[in-house]
């Protein structure tokens, strides 16, 4: 093994299960020392004892990440038990299926606060030591259904929050060393399980493996100095696939079409004629 993270302190969010899982053994494997984050007290402890056993360095947290104090938390661990934090990964999550008109505001907070509030809470806690450090990785975990989908209306806004978020902080951190990404995975996990769907969004192939362990070597690798360069990235990871997503709204990339009036206002009979073939 070639332990490229050998020195570094990690935190993974939501490390007791599933995608979490698979990214804190590999970050320990490559030699990082990890905080296993999971509300779940079971799952935290199995997962560092998996660690230990295999003669990693980890220490459990239970917080849950849905508020300030809790992400400072968080993040202490890291600081009083390895003395830094070099890599968070964000990837603690819940989801539930509710059509617009039936989902509650109790349901619709609960995902924006584990998701949207979660992120910034953790990484707000672990901006102060990785500027000092003069360095970081930052790996945010967005979805596909940031592009939408029925019966996710909370969850859709909270994953296309996380690709806003992703941008805006990789712009912020670039000149403090630290760099932020986002990963779309697909996984069959406790969260999400049930048959595959019959096509891919997007034009993606369907997947070979559903394995969640499969998604974390590209995590591990965004955590490297190799990838020092690699920020504001967006990137579907699933079994063998990997995509790399067009920044949102780069009018270089495609597809875009731009249609430019240059005498006066639009008007409706015009704009009627222009904008259903687009869109079409």
């Amino acid at each position: 093994m070639t332990q490229r993270l050998k020195g570094k302190a990690a935190v993974v969010t939501g490390g007791g299960a599933g995608i979490g899982r698979g990214i804190s053994l590999a970050l320990a494997e490559e030699g990082a020392k990890v905080v296993v984050n999971d509300i779940s007290h079971d799952s935290a402890d199995k997962v560092v004892g998996e660690i230990t056993k295999a003669n990693g360095t980890a220490v459990a947290n239970y917080d849950s990440v849905d508020s300030v104090p809790a992400g400072e938390n968080i993040i202490k661990t890291a600081t009083s038990n390895f003395g830094r934090v070099d890599i968070l990964v964000n990837c603690a999550g819940n989801h539930m299926i509710a059509m617009c008109w039936d989902i509650t505001e109790e349901q619709f907070d609960s995902i924006m606060a584990v998701h949207m509030k979660g992120h910034f809470a953790c990484i707000k806690a672990a901006l102060p030591q990785m500027m000092k450090q003069k360095s970081g990785r930052i790996i945010n975990i967005s979805s596909r259904a940031a592009a939408g989908g029925p019966g996710n209306i909370a969850y859709n806004a909270a994953k296309a929050g996380i690709v806003g978020m992703t941008s805006g902080l990789a712009a912020e951190l670039k000149e403090h060393g630290i760099t932020v990404n986002a990963i779309l995975p697909s996984a069959e996990t406790k969260l999400f399980s049930g048959p595959r769907p019959k096509a891919m969004m997007g034009g993606l192939p369907m997947p070979i493996f559903m394995d969640p362990g499969f998604v974390a070597p590209t995590i591990v690798f965004l955590a490297t100095d190799e990838a020092k360069d690699i920020t504001g990235q967006y990137m579907y990871v699933c079994g063998g696939d990997i995509c790399i997503y067009s920044k949102p709204f780069d009018v270089r990339g495609k597809p875009h079409t731009i249609i430019r009036k240059t005498t006066g206002k639009w008007t409706l009979e015009e704009l009627e004629q222009v904008i259903p073939p687009i869109v079409e």
